[in-house]
């Protein structure tokens, strides 16, 4: 067993993988964006940069993020900095060996690898690279203005 930060998304626990830099915002302000696909809760400013709020809800239950959320800034060495949104501070847990896998789970994303029971949670395996390659490909929400030749 190894021990792994992770943070709360309803009743799922999603681990940080190696290697994925985090860090705990202390500002909760979110800017909504007009158009933005239905992951984007809207842009956050760490340290003056604008970073897009993956709204977890969203992308695992399809239901709008709980009013009380905390924010998580991510950096992936393959993407931009993003910030996600969780139900609790992170905190670090021991992961269960392999051989205790609850296996794959119906209707789980791609982007679960393994999953676990744990504490009447579920704890996820989670490729963060492989999650946020699939949100960049996502279309907007909503309709844009275009402008059309004569």
């Amino acid at each position: 067993m190894q021990a792994a930060f992770s943070y709360k998304v309803g009743d799922y626990r999603i681990l940080l993988e190696p290697g994925l830099r985090s860090e705990v915002l202390t500002l909760d302000t979110v800017y909504p964006v007009p158009y933005a696909p239905d992951w984007c809760a809207g842009l956050s400013n760490v340290r003056g940069d604008l970073c897009p709020v993956i709204d977890m809800h969203g992308v695992l239950f399809k239901q709008p993020r709980p009013k009380k959320q905390y924010l998580l800034w991510l950096q992936h060495e393959a993407f931009a900095p993003v910030v996600v949104s969780c139900d609790e501070l992170p905190k670090q847990i021991t992961v269960p060996d392999t051989a205790t896998q609850s296996g794959r789970i119906p209707g789980m994303p791609g982007w679960i690898q393994t999953v676990w029971s744990q504490n009447n949670a579920l704890l996820l395996a989670a490729d963060h690279g492989r999650l946020f390659r699939l949100l960049s490909k996502t279309k907007p929400s909503g309709s844009t203005a275009t402008v059309r030749g004569k």
